[in-house]
């Protein structure tokens, strides 16, 4: 090939990279901006121009929003769901991944097959109600938060497995020699290498339980107990044709967790470029 059939070539695949990221940000980004287009609009700006910026934007609608939605302390109920649930099920990826990929356990091939089976397996709503019923955890914190341990469990073991498979088994022989005790071990050796797996482990299991719909209608009956997915769409039952106050819960709801993942991106990038 010549020198200027591949350059040619070069600047083919540039464009065609350059081409299809623009075409994936426009396919995400284009109804982001429309809700939050529609969440600082008024209802008569909506209604006579749907698809123009309002002029001068308006803010009404969050407070309105978080008030008749009662968000607050849907909000709490969520963040402590959310994160309990995530650092149960993180916590217990990691004590599950390294037996596995050391081969301490019996069977160890089968126990992670069954693991990789699982992420491949609905969610058992039914018997996990009925579950939650003879076991005494139906409708109430803890047992919520028990019920939401195992979406994340299955891929934060198939990760960290892989990810310990990675780490010198020289490091296990030397801690050992030295008398380093189990737990210590994983807490100031194993953590902080695969503290980018971790991360990604928690942000997925606290997504999970975040944006869950069916666990709060199935699982919780009273009020006060009940997440903001649910709180949303208990408001939108009631306010199916006010858009603007439904874009400005939307808006409300999907912050917090938009903000935590900017911040852990950082934080991952920080990791992955400590362990180069």
């Amino acid at each position: 090939m010549s020198p200027s059939s591949s350059t040619q070539l070069r600047n083919w695949r540039r464009v065609w990279r350059l081409t299809t990221a623009i075409l994936i940000a426009l396919l995400f980004l284009v109804p982001i901006v429309y809700v939050v287009m529609i969440s600082i609009e008024s209802p008569n700006q909506f209604l006579d121009h749907p698809l123009v910026p309002p002029v001068p934007p308006s803010l009404q609608n969050f407070s309105s929003a978080y008030q008749q939605g009662d968000l607050g302390p849907q909000l709490v109920n969520t963040i402590i769901y959310s994160v309990s649930a995530a650092a149960i099920s993180t916590g217990l990826s990691l004590l599950i991944a390294y037996p596995i990929a050391r081969k301490l356990i019996r069977f160890s091939s089968w126990v992670y097959a069954w693991f990789v089976i699982g992420i491949c397996l609905p969610l058992p709503i039914i018997p996990l109600f009925i579950e939650s019923r003879d076991l005494h955890l139906y409708d109430n914190r803890i047992g919520y938060i028990l019920l939401h341990v195992e979406p994340g469990l299955p891929l934060g073991v198939i990760l960290l497995t892989a990810f310990i498979l990675g780490i010198p088994k020289e490091l296990d022989e030397a801690a050992w020699i030295d008398g380093a005790p189990y737990l210590r071990y994983l807490r100031s050796v194993v953590v902080p290498l695969a503290w980018p797996s971790i991360v990604i482990i928690f942000l997925y299991s606290l997504l999970a339980v975040w944006n869950d719909i069916i666990g709060p209608v199935v699982l919780l009956a009273s009020p006060n107990l009940f997440p903001v997915a649910r709180g949303v769409y208990t408001f939108y039952s009631s306010n199916q044709s006010a858009y603007t106050l439904l874009a400005a819960a939307v808006m409300i709801v999907s912050l917090p967790v938009a903000l935590l993942f900017v911040v852990s991106q950082r934080q991952l990038l920080r990791a992955t470029m400590g362990l180069r």
